[in-house]
């Protein structure tokens, strides 16, 4: 997706302490994923979001599957973008709600609350060279974060999940206490992300209400209008006013 990159600098654009001992944390979080993948033959990714690298690796479904190798590392991002290759749109939007719904939840906690939650949700994604889609659990988790809040490193792991007709939503777990965070608690988080004024104007904009018109109805100008679109935009990490309305409507704000 377009607006992937959006979401994507949440965790790289941070402000890092220098101060942090990454390197060791790194070394725990890379240990951490190799007996994760040697353990359930699935795939587990360390991201380094300072460094803008990720550490990939696979068990023997992941060979299978997507034909990856044992271990990789992408210097190029800190994102699994060879494994998010194997999924439609539609799958990484969900995803998409996942992570931005994450990232604001976390946000809101104290520093050493913040690694104690992971977040889920169930992928479809393509073995490589043919139109098969393999039911994938995925889960992400922040595996340290800095004195000043930032998150330092990510872990993600994906393991088979068995087929199911019913749709199963994101959810967030307290890995201390094994509980699943309500949909009252993070939805509350939700709301708070974007304005009164932003809803009003996306709720509208949803509609197909033209700027004008939204700016005669609220009484606003249109420069005021135009001003809020670009502030939603941003804050729900999407490149345009189509893809805003549709992870709101994702995330029950409009």
């Amino acid at each position: 997706m377009k607006h992937e990159r959006e979401l994507k600098l949440l965790l790289t654009d941070q402000q890092f302490d220098t101060s942090d001992n990454t390197e060791l944390l790194l070394s725990q979080a890379k240990a951490c994923a190799n007996g994760y993948a040697l353990a359930t033959e699935g795939i587990a990714v360390v991201s380094d979001f300072q460094n803008k690298e990720c550490h990939i690796y696979s068990g023997r479904f992941g060979q299978t599957v997507m034909s990856l190798p044992e271990y990789m590392i992408d210097r190029s991002s800190a994102f699994e973008d060879i494994i998010f290759s194997h999924a439609k749109e539609d799958e990484l939007i969900e995803r998409h709600v996942l992570e931005l719904r994450f990232f604001n939840f976390i946000k809101e906690l104290s520093i050493e609350e913040k690694t104690n939650f992971s977040a889920s949700c169930i992928l479809g994604l393509y073995r490589t060279g043919c139109n098969e889609k393999v039911k994938i659990l995925h889960t992400t988790r922040y595996f340290s974060c800095s004195a000043n809040g930032s998150v330092l490193i990510g872990l993600c792991t994906y393991i088979p999940y068995p087929i199911s007709h019913n749709r199963q939503d994101g959810i967030i777990v307290n890995l201390l206490t094994g509980e699943t965070v309500g949909r009252d608690i993070y939805e509350a988080s939700d709301r708070r992300i974007l304005s009164r004024r932003q809803l009003e104007i996306l709720s509208l904009l949803s509609k197909g209400v033209a700027s004008k018109q939204i700016a005669d109805t609220l009484n606003i100008s249109i420069h005021t209008v135009n001003r809020h679109r670009q502030d939603i935009i941003a804050t729900l990490k999407v490149s345009n006013t189509a893809a805003a309305v549709e992870i709101a409507l994702r995330m029950n704000l409009i």
